[in-house]
């Protein structure tokens, strides 16, 4: 089935009353890890009862998460997540908009569909490879999601005759045997404490778990920063093999990686400066203030990039002035050409090609803000739609099962 047909039969029972073009067409225009998920919603929205459509829609999109940009998942390291870029994709990862997370919850959502299916699918997936890391590196791995999709498989994909056979055993013993990075070590541990197994099988998995760190030689990025969470794995035997582990390694000579930092050109400094002074201005109503601020939406419109900063560092320093903007106007036509400036500019980010889940976040940021403010959730909807960004129209579809713009 082509891209551009995918999930057309649902629009008359699900989407007829919405003012937008067709899913299939918005979902064949967007970045495959936002086809994924939109997918992926659907199927969990409930909505849909043909059970052998919800399945044909998970494997689709678990088809399509293997092309996703994002890997695997990451995070920022402590004191290397404020008003830094490393900030900025930390979150962006927190999307779950990666190859791995993608493919796990596709795999999780086709358990209660076809069991044997969601082992197929899982036995696709390859065992998260984690290459190593370097000192500068201000990112790194969270693959939780690869072994809570694993505990799914184990724990809820086999018959009693399988388990009798223990290929559930056979696969954690597999997977196991593919582990190279100590960040795989906790979420696995995790695994084996919950997996439905017999106390000789489970002795056995601790037993190879054990091995896997003594035998483990992590780049020395990845070895300081997975220091706390091994520190608290509880599996048998395993602390005194940790403190060894812990005295034979080594870290980086500074906890600091390199980092992209925001705010450094003179003209985002510029930017920021003024307005911190317009948020913390006495009087927000007088005559001055109104001038200061349509000044200071000229010379935003006006901001290009220096040449110093990248392309990312660039977008969202210019997206967070104008979702800042938001908190200090009221809602009306100045906001609505506000929200309609930021989408213009959202929508002619390289970065929607170059890192979509990165580009991502600063809408979906100020999506989430709004929540509470149903006015301005509207509105922030309203622009999405209009602009025609196929992923913000998509957006507006897909919150529009639950939420009708006025």
């Amino acid at each position: 089935m082509m891209r551009g047909s995918i999930v057309l039969f649902l629009i008359p029972a699900l989407f007829a009353a919405e003012p937008f073009q067709s899913i299939a067409d918005l979902a064949a225009g967007a970045p495959p890890e936002f086809t994924a998920d939109a997918l992926l919603r659907m199927v969990e929205s409930n909505k849909l009862t043909d059970k052998n459509a919800r399945r044909e829609l998970v494997e689709q999109a678990f088809q399509l998460a293997a092309s996703a940009k994002f890997q695997a998942p990451m995070e920022g390291l402590t004191g290397a997540t404020t008003d830094t870029r490393s900030a900025s994709l930390s979150q962006a990862y927190g999307l779950k908009l990666d190859v791995l997370s993608l493919q796990s919850r596709a795999v999780r959502d086709m358990l209660p569909l076809d069991q044997l299916k969601a082992r197929e699918l899982f036995g696709q997936m390859a065992t998260p490879t984690l290459a190593p890391l370097t000192c500068d590196d201000a990112l790194v791995y969270e693959p939780s999601e690869f072994y809570q999709a694993l505990t799914a498989v184990v724990n809820g994909a086999f018959t009693p005759k399988e388990k009798a056979k223990e290929l559930h055993f056979n696969l954690l013993l597999d997977t196991l045997g593919q582990v190279t990075s100590p960040f795989q070590l906790p979420p696995l541990a995790t695994v084996i404490e919950s997996a439905g197994v017999t106390a000789a099988q489970r002795q056995m998995l601790w037993a190879r778990f054990n091995g896997l760190l003594e035998g483990m030689q992590p780049d020395a990025r990845s070895f300081a920063a997975s220091l706390p969470a091994l520190a608290v794995v509880s599996a048998p035997g395993f602390q005194p093999l940790f403190e060894k582990y812990r005295q034979k390694g080594h870290g980086c000579e500074s906890d600091m990686p390199k980092l992209e930092l925001y705010w450094q050109s003179a003209s985002a400094r510029q930017m920021l400066q003024i307005g911190k002074t317009l948020r913390f201005a006495a009087d927000r109503t007088s005559a001055d203030w109104q001038q200061q601020l349509a000044d200071y939406l000229n010379l935003i419109a006006s901001w290009t990039q220096d040449t110093l900063e990248s392309d990312a560092v660039f977008y969202h320093e210019k997206c967070m002035v104008y979702t800042s903007l938001l908190d200090l106007v009221t809602m009306g036509p100045l906001s609505d050409k506000i929200l309609a400036d930021f989408v213009g500019f959202v929508g002619s980010s390289g970065l929607y090609q170059q890192s979509p889940a990165e580009w991502w976040l600063e809408p979906n940021t100020l999506l989430d803000r709004s929540q509470n403010n149903p006015e301005l959730h509207s509105r922030v909807l309203r622009a999405f739609h209009d602009s025609g960004n196929p992923v913000l129209v998509l957006e507006v579809v897909l919150e529009g099962r639950v939420f009708h713009l006025s």
